[in-house]
């Protein structure tokens, strides 16, 4: 998410890593210790914790990109915190075992079963090895610029495999794979922006569409010639969506003359 922080110089963003990945250990029991199952439902306690402790208020947006946007739209679909918006960024809006999906989703999930079913070195070989890096970037890469094409290509390499233990990411690659955005979308009574790849390659027009004929408060903006990796190839782009959307957001509390509303915090 670096570039599209870099992008937003107005604005403090946060951007956590989820439990189980890069620097965040997995959620834990308090009591034992005991490494919970990460379900979506973890995911999105997860969520929470992290806005509780950091003070977020109704004036802050929320932001998710691929799983991500499964994830935060399930936390707000909870109704535990109530958000100014959303922003859900290649937004998972198809059932991934159906349709034109259904072919690259069970080699996925023939990868992971294979992954489970190998010792524990090698499943974690697996899982970080260099062939099923250059799959993905095959597979969801769309730009041809060379210069993009090798930064998503050292970004995979230097994150790929970032995750604290085998059981934790087939847990989360379970989540990610059984779950939508559109089976919440009834309940994200918010404002909320879908920022999609007109080529992306993990959803279709008519999910999409359907998605946002679900939302009750949601608009679409396309970008042309990308695909799933729109933080990568168009971050830039990604970043004026959401500075629009959060324009437009403030620009309606002020038409709506909230004046009990205190001042944005910028987050």
């Amino acid at each position: 998410m670096q570039l599209i922080v870099d992008a937003l110089p107005e604005f403090e963003v946060v951007v956590p890593d989820l439990p189980g990945f890069n620097a965040t250990e997995p959620v834990r029991d308090p009591a034992t210790g005991a490494t919970l199952p990460h379900t979506l439902s973890t995911y999105h306690r997860f969520v929470e914790a992290v806005a509780a402790h950091l003070g977020f208020t109704t004036d802050d947006v929320l932001f998710g990109h691929s799983f991500g946007t499964i994830v935060t739209a399930a936390h707000i679909a909870s109704g535990v915190r109530d958000w100014a918006g959303l922003v859900l960024s290649a937004p998972i809006s198809d059932p991934v075992f159906s349709g034109r999906l259904l072919p690259g989703a069970c080699g996925v999930e023939l990868y992971y079963a294979l992954s489970r079913l190998l010792p524990e070195a090698g499943g974690n070989a697996l899982l970080r090895s260099r062939f099923a890096m250059a799959v993905t970037n095959l597979t969801i890469g769309v730009d041809d610029d060379p210069l993009v094409r090798a930064f998503v290509k050292d970004q995979h390499h230097r994150y790929f495999g970032t995750y604290t233990d085998r059981q934790t990411l087939l847990q989360a690659y379970r989540a990610s794979s059984r779950h939508t955005v559109t089976e919440v979308a009834d309940r994200l009574n918010l404002p909320v922006l879908l920022v999609a790849g007109a080529k992306d390659q993990l959803s279709t027009r008519a999910g999409r569409a359907a998605l946002q004929q679900r939302l009750p408060h949601a608009r679409m903006e396309l970008v042309r010639n990308t695909g799933h990796l729109i933080h990568y190839e168009r971050p830039a782009q990604l970043a004026r969506a959401m500075r629009r959307f959060i324009s437009d957001l403030e620009a309606s509390d002020v038409v709506d003359g909230d004046s009990q509303r205190p001042p944005s915090s910028g987050r």
